[in-house]
């Protein structure tokens, strides 16, 4: 196995600088070489679609193969999830599997830096605010056990000892994740490895754990409850009921939520810390990988709809609701999408069958205003 420490010290060294203060970039990857092996093949895909507003222009989509874009660390790396050949396969209905490992993508040169190489599969990375540590899982299906890495060192903590549910998790602050187990419970891990049960849920069913300011947000039970738990108070406010998804927007003044208002209908409105209402952004028959800009004055998503001019990547403007269809063929995303630290980019992964098999691809998008 490779000394992570000796292979990527220097290069995690210069990401934290990088993620300190902010820095321009060429936005077209390279291509990549790692150990002497052909890497990631990326394609350059042209701008077919003509904005509707003025305030969007897509300028072009980079396409990273065989990656799992995460997210960004810095204008220019980012975090990502891919197999790592380097270890023992294991055999699945006569096709080998390599483990899942994580990966620092460099786009300026195309090349991959190790964070963490293992010989079991590594999944649902969760970067600090800071960027000095990163949550992850070793899943087992829909669950695992959970560990904390920090960047630094390399040293791994467990965060805990039960199994918890995979893709459900958010930092707290830059020392303290949450995340539900197994029991209906909220816990918080610390960076040393202590954790400690925040709230008794007494539901089996959580999802949608995110973090504003001191609040923790939460979706219990088959009607979609919408929780909001007060780390400082301890006190837990119902908000809403038939919701899908929670995401708060950077500076915790709103939230933008999925809900469910029928069978196969699912909507994105923007709403106060209330629960009320402002704005409604997008329909659909499912919406995925909703995410803010940094400075909230966008939100990026993915739709399902029976329709070609209602499906794929919107771009919506926090303010006036306006919305752009950057593609229509990315209506499914694996992760939540990421913006950029400068705003201008957005990255986004997707599943994609090709000779009976699945693999992943990363998108890169850029836009302008």
């Amino acid at each position: 196995m490779m000394n992570w420490k000796q292979a990527a010290m220097g290069t995690l060294g210069a990401i934290v600088l990088l993620s300190a203060t902010a820095c321009g970039g060429t936005t077209k990857p390279g291509d990549n070489t790692q150990n002497g092996k052909s890497g990631t093949d990326i394609t350059v895909k042209d701008n077919t679609n003509t904005s509707v507003y003025q305030s969007f222009k897509l300028e072009k989509i980079d396409k990273l193969s065989n990656m799992r874009g995460v997210v960004w660390l810095s204008n220019d790396w980012i975090l990502s999830d891919k197999e790592n050949e380097s270890m023992k396969p294991v055999t699945v209905e006569g096709e080998k599997r390599y483990p899942h490992n994580l990966y620092m993508y460099d786009l300026t040169k195309g090349t991959d830096t190790p964070v963490k190489e293992s010989e079991v599969s590594l999944g649902s990375p969760l970067v600090s605010p800071d960027s000095q540590y990163i949550f992850y899982r070793e899943p087992e299906e829909s669950t695992g056990k959970g560990f904390i890495l920090n960047l630094h060192n390399g040293e791994v903590v467990p965060a805990g000892k039960d199994n918890g549910f995979v893709f459900e998790g958010a930092w707290l602050d830059r020392e303290h994740v949450v995340f539900p187990n197994m029991n209906g419970d909220i816990v918080s891990a610390s960076v040393d490895g202590t954790t400690k049960v925040l709230v008794k849920t007494g539901n089996f069913n959580i999802s949608s754990v995110s973090v504003s300011g001191d609040v923790i947000y939460y979706i219990t039970g088959t009607d979609g409850q919408l929780n909001a738990y007060d780390t400082k108070t301890g006190e837990v406010k119902q908000v809403l009921k038939s919701v899908e998804r929670v995401i708060p927007s950077n500076d915790g003044s709103r939230l933008a939520i999925v809900k469910k208002t029928a069978d196969t209908k699912r909507a994105l409105v923007l709403t106060d810390l209330e629960g009320n209402e402002k704005a409604t952004l997008a329909r659909g028959t499912q919406i995925f990988g909703t995410s803010w800009s940094g400075d909230d004055s966008k939100i990026a998503y993915t739709i399902n709809s029976e329709s070609d001019d209602e499906k794929g990547l919107f771009v919506s403007n926090t303010e006036s609701a306006e919305q752009f269809q950057i593609s229509a063929d990315m209506d499914n995303a694996s992760d939540p999408l990421s913006w950029s630290p400068e705003g201008n980019r957005i990255l986004l992964s997707q599943a994609v069958q090709e000779n009976e098999s699945y693999h992943f691809v990363t998108s890169v998008i850029t836009i302008s205003q």
